[in-house]
C-alpha cells in the first residue's frame, strides 16, 4: 500500500499524468459536494424555521426594526468573534483561495476553512447582502487541499486539487458545472490547459450529481424561452452591457475605498458593514441575505421600474461595503442580483420607448446579470456560461456575448480597474503572479525533474568504497562535511580525478581537498513545486538543490539533484531566470 503511494505521488509530479490527477478530481468533487451538502442545510434549515411563511429567504417578512437591527447585531456578534481569531486566519472566500494556489504552495490553513464556514454561516444567517458562493469555493478549495496535504501530495497536486474543490463547489451551488470548470480555470487558475481540465470536469460532474441526488435536478432560475425579437436590439443590449460596466466599476471603486480600513479593528469593520446593510434595509428589504427570491421576482417582472433602481443601488452599496470591509460572503450571487435589477429596469425602459420591438423584461434580465457578474469577476465566459446554466435558455448566447464584452471593455478600459477579487488581493499586498512562465514552473513538482542518479559519501571515505565508486560511476557525488553540509559534485569533475589515484593512496583522502568545481546545495523538499525551488535558488545564491522527501519513514529514499542548468534545459530559457 505504501509503495502504491509513493509511485501515486511520483506520477503527480508532472502535470500531464491525466489518470492520476483523474483519481483526484473525483476525490475533491466528492469531498466538496459532502461540505456543500452540510454548509446548504446548516443555513437553510435554521432561516426556514424561523423566518415567516417558513422561507429560508423572506427577509422582508420580518418586522421594520429587524431590517436593521439583525444585520447590524450579526455583524457586530461576528466581528467580535473574528477579534479573538489569529489575524492570518481571518482572510476568507475566492482571493484567500486564489492567493494560496499562486504565493502559497496550494495550501489553505484548517484555521481560514473553520472561519469561513462558521463565519459565513453567521453571516448569511443574520441577513448580511451576500451570497453562498464565496464561502463555497473556500470551503471546497481549503477540504480538497488539507486532504491531498494529508497524503503528503506534491505542492503542485494541491493546486489542482484546490481548483477542483472550486469547480466543485460552484458546480453544487448553483447546479452548473460548465460554469464551475470555467470559473475555476478562468478566476482561481488564471489558466486553460488540457490536462487540467480532466480532473476539474470531473469533480464538478461528481459534485453536481451528489447535489441533485440530495436537492433534485431543479433549473435554478426559470426564465421560459425567451429570445432577442430583432436584430435593432443590439445597440441597445450594448448599451446595457455598458450600464453593466459603470455598475460593476462602481462596485470595486466602493469596495476599494473600504479596504483602506483593512488594519482597522475586525469589530469595528464588520460592524459598520451590518450598520450599513441595515440601513439600506430599511428602505429596500429585498437586499437582506443571498436574495435569490428577488432575482426570481425580478425575471418575473413583479418590480416596478422604480423599485428596480432602488434596489440595484442598495444592493450595490450594500455588498460594495460588506465585501471591502471583510465580511466572510460571496460577491458573485449579488453581482447577479444587481445585474438584474439593472437589466430588468432597461428592459422597462425598453418596452416604454420601443413598444412594438423589444423583448421580453426577462431578456433583459438576463443580459444584465451576465454583464454585471462577468465584470466585476472578470470572467466574461465563466458568466456567460453561468446564466445559461441557470436558466437552461440557449436562446441568449449570442446577444449576451456583446452585453458582457461591453461591460468588460467600460470596466477595464474605460475605468482602467481590475476585479474586485484582484482589487482584494492587492489592497492586503498579495500580489499573484500570472505570467506564463511562473504558472508553467507551478504546475510542475521538483520531483519530475530532479536527477536520481547519484551516491552519498563521507568527506573522507575508506579505500573500499572510493574503489566501488570508480568502478560504478553515477552523475553525481553528495559529499557530508564534518559540518553535515552536503556539497556535490558532478561526475565529470569527479570521476577524471579519483580515477588517476592510486588504490595505495586512497587511504584516508580527503575529497573536499582534491576535488575542485564543488557545488553547495540546500534541502529541498520534493513535494514543492518547481517555481519553489527557483525561489530557493535565488534567495540562497545557489545554482543546485538536494531535494529528497523529509517525512519518508519506509523504502529506500526518493532523492535527487535539481539544477539551474536542468530547469534552463527543460523550458528553453537563460541560466538566469
Amino acid at each position: 500500500m505504501r509503495d502504491s503511494l509513493s509511485h501515486f505521488r511520483r506520477r503527480l509530479a508532472s502535470p500531464e499524468a491525466a489518470l492520476p490527477y483523474a483519481v483526484l478530481g473525483i476525490l475533491a468533487g466528492a469531498i466538496t459536494a459532502v461540505l456543500m451538502i452540510v454548509f446548504r442545510l446548516a443555513l437553510e434549515w435554521p432561516l426556514a424555521q424561523w423566518l415567516p411563511g417558513e422561507s429560508p429567504e423572506n427577509f422582508e417578512g420580518l418586522s421594520r426594526h429587524l431590517h436593521l437591527l439583525l444585520p447590524f447585531g450579526g455583524a457586530l456578534l461576528l466581528g467580535l468573534c473574528l477579534h479573538f481569531v489569529n489575524p492570518i486566519h481571518r482572510f476568507t472566500g475566492i482571493p484567500h483561495v486564489i492567493a494560496a494556489l499562486h504565493n502559497g504552495r496550494g495550501r489553505l490553513p484548517p484555521g481560514n476553512l473553520l472561519t469561513q464556514f462558521f463565519g459565513g454561516l453567521l453571516a448569511l444567517l443574520s441577513g448580511q447582502s451576500g451570497g453562498r458562493e464565496g464561502p463555497a469555493v473556500h470551503i471546497g478549495a481549503a477540504a480538497s487541499s488539507l486532504f491531498g496535504a494529508g497524503l503528503r501530495l506534491p505542492n503542485n497536486s494541491l493546486r489542482v486539487m484546490s481548483a477542483c474543490g472550486t469547480a466543485a463547489a460552484i458546480a453544487a451551488s448553483f447546479n452548473t458545472p460548465i460554469a464551475g470548470v470555467i470559473f475555476a480555470m478562468e478566476v482561481v487558475m488564471l489558466e486553460y490547459t488540457v490536462a487540467g481540465f480532466v480532473p476539474v470536469i470531473l469533480a464538478a460532474v461528481i459534485a453536481t450529481t451528489l447535489s441533485q441526488a440530495v436537492f433534485g435536478a431543479v433549473v435554478f432560475l426559470p426564465a421560459g424561452d425567451v429570445n432577442m425579437s430583432s436584430l435593432l436590439e443590439l445597440p441597445f443590449i450594448a448599451l446595457l452591457g455598458c450600464l453593466g460596466g459603470v455598475l460593476s466599476s462602481v462596485f470595486v471603486l466602493i469596495q476599494g475605498r473600504c479596504l483602506r480600513w483593512v488594519n482597522k479593528p475586525v469589530w469595528l469593520r464588520l460592524g459598520f458593514a451590518g450598520l450599513v446593510t441595515g440601513l439600506c434595509a430599511l428602505a429596500a428589504p429585498q437586499i437582506l441575505g443571498i436574495g435569490y427570491d428577488s432575482l426570481q421576482a425580478a425575471l418575473d417582472g413583479s418590480y416596478g421600474l422604480q423599485l428596480l433602481l432602488v434596489l440595484m443601488l442598495l444592493k450595490l452599496f450594500a455588498t460594495a461595503v460588506s465585501a471591502g470591509m471583510g465580511m466572510p460572503i460571496g460577491i458573485i450571487g449579488p453581482a447577479l442580483l444587481i445585474g438584474a435589477f439593472a437589466g430588468g429596469a432597461m428592459g422597462q425602459l425598453g418596452s416604454m420607448a420601443m413598444p412594438g420591438l423589444a423583448a421580453e423584461h426577462s431578456f433583459y434580465v438576463l443580459m444584465g446579470m451576465a454583464a454585471v457578474m462577468g465584470a466585476i469577476l472578470n470572467a466574461p465566459l465563466a458568466a456567460l456560461l453561468a446564466v445559461i446554466e441557470l436558466t437552461h435558455n440557449l436562446n441568449i448566447i449570442f446577444p449576451a456575448m456583446l452585453a458582457v464584452i461591453a461591460a468588460q471593455l467600460v470596466h477595464r478600459e474605460l475605468f482602467k480597474l481590475q476585479s474586485a477579487h484582484q482589487t482584494t488581493l492587492l489592497a492586503t499586498q498579495q500580489a499573484v503572479r500570472a505570467n506564463p512562465l511562473t504558472l508553467t514552473l507551478l504546475r510542475t513538482s521538483a520531483a519530475a525533474l530532479i536527477d536520481r542518479n547519484l551516491r552519498h559519501i563521507d568527506q573522507k571515505p575508506d579505500a573500499e568504497t572510493l574503489a566501488s565508486i570508480v568502478q560504478n560511476p553515477v552523475r553525481w557525488l553528495v559529499i557530508t562535511n564534518s559540518e553535515g553540509q552536503r556539497i556535490i559534485v558532478h561526475r565529470e569533475h569527479w570521476f577524471p580525478v579519483l580515477s588517476d589515484i592510486k588504490e595505495e593512496d586512497m587511504a584516508a583522502l580527503d575529497l573536499l581537498a582534491v576535488l575542485e568545481n564543488r557545488r553547495r546545495t540546500a534541502a529541498f523538499d520534493i513535494n514543492g513545486t518547481l517555481m519553489e525551488a527557483l525561489e530557493t535558488m535565488n534567495q540562497e545564491g545557489l545554482d543546485s538543490l538536494f531535494v529528497s522527501s523529509r517525512r519518508q519513514r519506509r523504502g529506500p529514499p526518493d532523492e535527487g539533484i535539481l539544477t539551474r542548468e536542468a530547469l534552463s534545459d527543460h523550458y528553453n530559457l537563460p541560466i538566469r531566470f
